[in-house]
């Protein structure tokens, strides 16, 4: 069996392989509509903060951090309950970012994106539960993410690919107040892990001196961040795909499948409601009933909303039935939900063990992203997933650049 220590050395080693990564049409059909989501959500940041930028304008470290953080502006970005965070808002941002503006580097985008979904999903899995209490998993991981993404993207060699992921490892950081305070606190967490990822791959492109030993004794990585090394599902290495789901309905990721499975009851069950109690994660409820949260947070009020209008998508407030309907937090996996409750007809029970979103290809699902991306940019998500296709396929003209830099910078 393998040390914490030896698996910690092999995942940098197959980090910077790039060779190796996974470019499956599946795949690769996946990537196309997360990057979709990715860019709507940037430009729909952008719409609401209507605000000068200075980052915008500040070369590709500027620009990936404004872009993470505009990802995030509305808590719409995408989600792996897999991995227990959001990896494109801030690898996209950081191979878009660099992409953008170098673009001799432009047919490097798919091996880039691909390469910083994958260091995400595999780090956030090693680093383990233990390191998740205490920093925000968005931020580490997605440091690793980033400095990935943004060494594909200029094709440094795995020589040069380690140094820059070591420099971003010695500095990486997000402590996880920001996932118990919210409010937008976790944007430039990801903006920092993005910044950092772009700047550490372009200084080991400079060849900038890093530390050997990244991992061991007690200075390394593993003491200090108290890294489990876990190894899920006898895998170490993450595709960082193939798990990432697009968050459709309009609250928080933690409910998306109690919104789910309150709707579909609601339609079986059409007598008069009597009772509904729904119940979540109990380490996230203290979140979801907070009354000095808004709306989008709160369980009871989204829940009662789903019902009345039997749709998750549409969660106009319903005072009726949020009388009708108790939250309640228990031994409920992160992104599931228990449900059950009476009619005037009889009893009822649900659980969703699956949240949505995952299912990119599922008609339903199809629907409800392109309601959310309506919503978010208008009938303008449609030349979105022209640019995405031709993204990912190796578009390298300046026509579909100049399309996508307008898109992201909302110019």
């Amino acid at each position: 069996m393998s040390t914490k220590l030896e698996l910690a050395q092999q995942l940098t080693r197959e980090l910077c392989d790039y060779s190796s990564l996974d470019q499956s049409p599946e795949l690769l059909d996946r990537l196309e509509i997360l990057l979709a989501d990715f860019m709507i959500c940037v430009a729909s940041g952008n719409r609401l903060a209507n605000r000068r930028s200075l980052l915008k304008g500040d070369g590709a470290v500027g620009l990936a951090t404004y872009f993470a953080s505009q990802s995030a502006y509305e808590d719409k970005d995408d989600l792996d309950w897999s991995a227990i965070n959001h990896p494109g808002s801030v690898v996209f941002a950081a191979s878009l970012a660099t992409t953008i503006e170098y673009p001799e580097f432009r047919g490097n985008f798919r091996q880039s994106a691909l390469a910083g979904m994958r260091a995400s999903a595999s780090a956030a899995h090693f680093f383990g539960a233990s390191h998740r209490r205490r920093w925000h998993i968005t931020a580490t991981a997605g440091t690793f993410g980033a400095v990935s993404a943004a060494s594909a993207a200029i094709g440094l060699d795995s020589a040069h690919a380690e140094r820059a992921l070591h420099l971003a490892a010695t500095n990486m950081g997000g402590i996880g107040q920001v996932s118990r305070e919210l409010h937008g606190t976790p944007r430039f967490n990801r903006a920092a892990a993005a910044a950092l990822g772009v700047a550490a791959s372009f200084a080991a492109f400079e060849e900038v001196p890093t530390v050997k030993n990244l991992w061991d004794g007690d200075r390394g990585l593993l003491e200090i961040f108290e890294l489990e090394g876990v190894v899920t599902e006898g895998r170490l290495i993450k595709d960082g795909v193939r798990t990432v789901r697009v968050r459709t309905f309009p609250a928080t990721g933690f409910i998306q499948s109690a919104l789910l499975g309150v709707a579909e009851l609601s339609r079986a069950h059409s007598a008069p409601l009597k009772q509904l109690t729904v119940t979540v994660n109990q380490g996230v409820f203290p979140l979801l009933s907070d009354p000095a949260r808004d709306r989008w947070w709160n369980l009871q009020s989204n829940a009662a909303a789903a019902w009345a209008s039997k749709d998750p998508m549409q969660l106009a407030p319903a005072p009726e039935v949020e009388a009708l309907v108790t939250a309640a937090g228990g031994e409920i996996p992160l992104g599931s939900a228990l449900i059950t409750g009476a009619t005037e007809a009889g009893t009822f029970e649900s659980r969703i063990d699956v949240a949505p979103g995952l299912q990119l290809c599922d008609p339903q699902e199809i629907a409800w992203r392109e309601q959310k991306w309506q919503n978010m940019v208008g009938n303008r998500y449609v030349e979105v997933v022209e640019l995405t296709k031709s993204l990912v396929r190796g578009a390298t003209d300046t026509d579909t650049w100049s399309h996508v830099d307008d898109f992201l910078r909302g110019e």
